[in-house]
């Protein structure tokens, strides 16, 4: 199996889907392009294998035998090749860098244009494939010392370039039209990265008029895809959820208190720690300590009447 050949006919059948006028094929780009990449990682992880070790690192399952001297080698078991989380293992082992964080997103988006977005899936392809871009580029200059325009081909890579081009342009509009809004909590305004429109999934999101968020009132948003708009607090949750999810595994981990929770007052999972409130409806936590044992109180405990969970109970027999 030639891997660098079967990359580069993925990508370029991929990249001749996409620029079809039929939009059916846009699902085949998508699939095509995201495959290739995938070809591409393990052309690096077979280039890295031992020699005569029937290309051991893109196995998906390594053992251990002993050959006919009685030594101790590794050889790869079954036809299986690595998956993507078995290659970005591996990867990590033998320092190949990635951003795996624009990969991921690729990979998000391209299940959402398949599953949810199937009408308005044009409008998202653009950044998928801009993405991609800079990943195979990237890829193919560092770590598999090749010229991309020469592997493959100058038809192909204009079509990449010029996708790039266009999408660049529209995001960098995106992100001055956000960058003006003052968003009045830090968090906030690094969650805004993860802005997404809730009609068709782009991130090409303009502010429209407001210059401050204020808590409570709308903060209106325009998608330049589809041109619809949609209040921030429609995808507020969504926002934060990305922006902390890193901090909230670790906080799972190892068993402490995640970074937000459901607000007890509008009930959306916008209740930042750090900020001391609620992004949404701005509740803050009056009461900090029961009001007979002093003992601190959690967000819920304050809200329902300013007392711990064993006092509260005392209190609701006695009413009884």
């Amino acid at each position: 199996m030639n891997i660098l050949t079967n990359a580069v006919e993925a990508i370029q059948v991929g990249l001749e889907d996409f620029k079809s006028n039929d939009p059916r094929r846009a699902h085949s780009a998508l699939r095509n392009i995201f495959a290739g990449m995938l070809l591409l990682f393990k052309e690096k992880l077979s280039q890295m294998s031992p020699a005569n070790s029937d290309e051991i690192l893109i196995r998906q399952n390594i053992v251990p035998a002993i050959d006919a001297n009685g030594q101790l080698f590794f050889q790869g078991k079954g036809n299986k090749t690595v998956d993507v989380q078995q290659i970005k293992d591996r990867f990590k082992e033998f320092e190949v860098k990635v951003n795996w964080r624009d990969f991921d997103e690729i990979n998000i988006l391209r299940n959402n244009i398949e599953h949810y977005y199937a009408e308005e899936s044009p409008s998202l392809i653009n950044e998928v494939v801009s993405k991609s871009f800079k990943i195979i580029r990237d890829f193919c200059v560092t770590y598999l010392r090749e010229e991309p325009a020469d592997l493959f081909g100058t038809a192909s890579w204009n079509i990449f370039l010029e996708t790039n081009e266009v999408y660049e342009t529209e995001k960098t509009e995106s992100i001055k039209s956000l960058s003006k809004v003052d968003w009045t909590f830090g968090t906030l305004g690094d969650a805004i990265q993860n802005l997404r429109c809730p009609y068709c999934g782009s991130d090409l999101i303009h502010a429209t008029q407001v210059e401050k968020y204020e808590v409570g009132k709308n903060f209106s948003l325009n998608c330049k895809k589809c041109q619809e708009e949609f209040d921030l607090e429609d995808v507020m949750e969504e926002c934060i959820k990305a922006e902390l999810a890193g901090a909230s595994h670790i906080a799972g981990m190892d068993g402490s208190e995640g970074p937000y929770v459901e607000c007890p007052e509008c009930f959306k999972s916008t209740y930042i720690f750090d900020e001391g409130c609620c992004l949404v409806c701005g509740y803050e936590q009056e009461e900090k300590s029961c009001g007979v044992c002093g003992t601190s109180l959690g967000l819920e405990e304050a809200h329902e009447g300013g007392l711990c969970s064993y006092h509260q109970w005392v209190s609701d027999k006695s009413d009884d």
